[in-house]
């Protein structure tokens, strides 16, 4: 940790940025269960953050919970109900075991905080519906969405995704159904902060979820969706600043992605990283 701190100062002082606070970031799913991998990626970054400060630098955790994205998949043991909630923000989703929380993902975020909160970890929490809702993003939207195409034909280029070279990289919540991916974003007024949809279904997983086919707009400004993972990293990292993020190598691909959408699109340098491996369990897949 104190090398890779050392070695972020070094970059940072290249860079020319003010280091007064150094922020560090981890992503906290919310979407299913809390692991022991889920929980290594905020101690990793927090042990950075107590590096930096050992060298004498201001420095903290943003905890960021992803509790905008839509629910894939029912975790095991779930109750069935949750299947007519599929593809809907976890933010808009009831609490699956009661009313011990707001949402589903309030319940899976409490779970893994509660945990950093016994060790001891310090974090400053941040949810993705807030930022939406409050508009915390606007201005990173509205750069990517302005530059899509050329955004689009890159990340076909770095990855061969092919399917925002037509596709806006936006998520709609679509207003008839309130579902996420299934709505297909086509056209984007910058003048007035909205992304026209068609919601025609999408597969997600294995299965295909059959769109409403509803037509409408999404407002980029209250939350009425959200960007695609190749391109919210960079997002984040300019908005709240983030000098500092590690990464598992099953998300190696969006991180490059993302990189070069920093860089370019937002020009903000993007933050310094370390690759890890992940946990697995006794067939050798990833704990998840």
């Amino acid at each position: 940790m104190d090398k890779i701190a050392d070695s972020l100062i070094g970059r940072e002082s290249k860079l020319g940025r003010s280091t007064g606070l150094i922020k560090v970031e981890s992503g906290l799913g919310a979407s299913g269960v809390p692991h022991i991998g889920s929980m290594a990626d905020a101690v990793r970054s927090y042990g950075v953050s107590l590096a930096l400060r050992n060298l004498g630098y201001k420095s903290e955790l943003i905890a960021y919970s992803d509790d905008m994205d839509g629910l894939r998949k029912i975790p095991r043991g779930f109750p069935p109900w949750l299947e007519s909630y599929i593809a809907k923000p976890v933010s808009k989703i009831p609490d699956p075991e009661g009313d011990c929380h707001r949402t589903y993902g309030d319940h899976m975020t409490d779970s893994l905080l509660k945990g950093l909160d016994t060790i001891g970890v310090e974090y400053r929490f941040q949810s993705a519906a807030d930022a939406y809702r409050k508009g915390l993003f606007v201005k990173q939207i509205d750069e990517i969405l302005i530059k899509s195409k050329v955004l689009g034909q890159k990340i076909a280029n770095l990855v061969g995704q092919d399917k925002f070279v037509e596709a806006l990289p936006y998520f709609p919540i679509c207003d008839s159904c309130g579902r996420l991916y299934v709505a297909r974003a086509e056209k984007y007024h910058s003048e007035e902060k909205k992304v026209l949809y068609s919601c025609i279904g999408s597969k997600i997983g294995s299965n295909h979820i059959q769109g409403c086919g509803h037509v409408g707009e999404s407002d980029i400004v209250t939350g009425k969706g959200k960007l695609a993972w190749k391109v919210e990293f960079a997002a984040r990292w300019a908005a709240l600043d983030v000098r500092f993020e590690a990464f598992g190598k099953d998300i190696m691909d969006s991180v490059r992605v993302n990189d070069w959408v920093s860089n370019e699109i937002l020009g903000y340098p993007h933050p310094y990283h370390v690759k890890y491996e992940l946990f697995l369990d006794r067939s050798g897949k990833k704990i998840s």
